[in-house]
């Protein structure tokens, strides 16, 4: 393994990241689609098994996209806090063969909570109504257990996809 193909994988999938990141915070309507492509850009390492530069690229999308896109919270705190971490949890959790049901576990509940978090720091995806914020504990938990099986699912078959995809491009 070369450092300097670590080091451009990493840096490819980090520029592609912060690119979508970007413009998903001046692109409203594309804001949570450009959330789950960066997360996809940002499974080019793993599919090469470099975790440190997966977590490298992360950290980097993380920072670059905060400055790049003006400071606005609203895309980088929910990349920040689930989306851009999801596929390096991923790869570990196959990696390490944790269990599965405690894994989903522990990610639906993480996955709740980033909500929570976007709702009361961004009001990113609800409109205020009194009915909505009467039932907003109940969406969150139900709603976002339900989209959290069907995301993560997908995700899994994304890195598959990516890792033929890099395997096949020789990067």
């Amino acid at each position: 393994m070369k450092y300097s193909k670590v080091v451009a994988l990493s840096a490819m999938s980090c520029a592609l990241a912060v690119i979508l990141l970007t413009m998903g915070a001046y692109i409203e309507v594309l804001d949570l689609s450009c959330l789950f492509l960066a997360s996809l850009a940002l499974m080019m390492p793993l599919a090469k098994d470099y975790k440190l530069g997966g977590f490298l690229a992360y950290l980097a999308t993380v920072l670059l996209s905060f400055l790049l896109t003006g400071m606005r919270i609203q895309v980088v705190l929910p990349f920040a806090t689930f989306f851009g971490l999801h596929p390096l949890i991923n790869y570990l959790q196959k990696k390490l063969k944790v269990n599965v049901i405690l894994a989903t576990v522990i990610k639906t509940v993480w996955f709740v909570a980033t909500l929570y978090i976007m709702y009361f720091a961004t009001k990113m995806f609800v409109a205020p109504h009194p009915l909505i914020e009467k039932y907003i504990h109940y969406v969150l938990i139900i709603g976002g257990t339900a989209i959290f099986f069907v995301y993560d699912w997908m995700m899994v078959r994304f890195q598959t996809s990516i890792n033929h995809i890099v395997r096949r491009l020789k990067l």
